[in-house]
């Protein structure tokens, strides 16, 4: 067993390198803020009256951190989805839905479809990628696109 209180030791374990990337959890946390903060929204998004994030795997716990982090502060439901499909709620535009596509590669087939669902219900998007087919349609249909790099 680990001594977990030998960080040599658990580094030469750490072939992926995560103790670091942990310890850098701070500084890229700030970076992303900085980063979303340069996108500009449409005023209407703020009368979103639900959001939805769309995303599979890792690209979908961004949301699941964020729904945990307001759950106790914002009066919006925050739900997301790991699916091809839209909930009933969100294909409805009186819904007011703000929908969040959330895709690393920006290839993520369940994704897109449901983003593509949300753009003919009328939803109001944002796109989430480091690139792929998910920033393509962004750029295409005029969406607000937030594109990051991993370090």
């Amino acid at each position: 067993m680990a001594d977990l209180n030998d960080v040599r030791a658990l580094r030469a374990l750490d072939t992926g390198h995560m103790l670091r990337l942990v310890g850098e959890l701070p500084a890229q946390l700030r970076a992303g803020w900085r980063n979303a903060s340069t996108v500009d929204l449409p005023a209407d998004y703020r009368q979103a009256q639900r959001v939805l994030i769309l995303g599979m795997g890792g690209s979908a716990i961004g949301g699941d951190l964020l729904r945990g982090l307001v759950a106790d502060r914002c009066s919006l439901p925050v739900v997301v989805q790991r699916d091809y499909s839209l909930p009933a709620w969100a294909a409805d535009p009186a819904t007011k839905t703000l929908v969040i596509a959330s895709s690393h590669s920006g290839n993520t087939e369940e994704t897109l479809t449901a983003f593509a669902a949300a753009r003919a219900a009328g939803a109001r998007l944002i796109a989430l990628t480091t690139g792929g087919e998910l920033a393509a349609r962004a750029r295409a249909w005029g969406i607000p696109l937030l594109l990051y790099q991993c370090a």
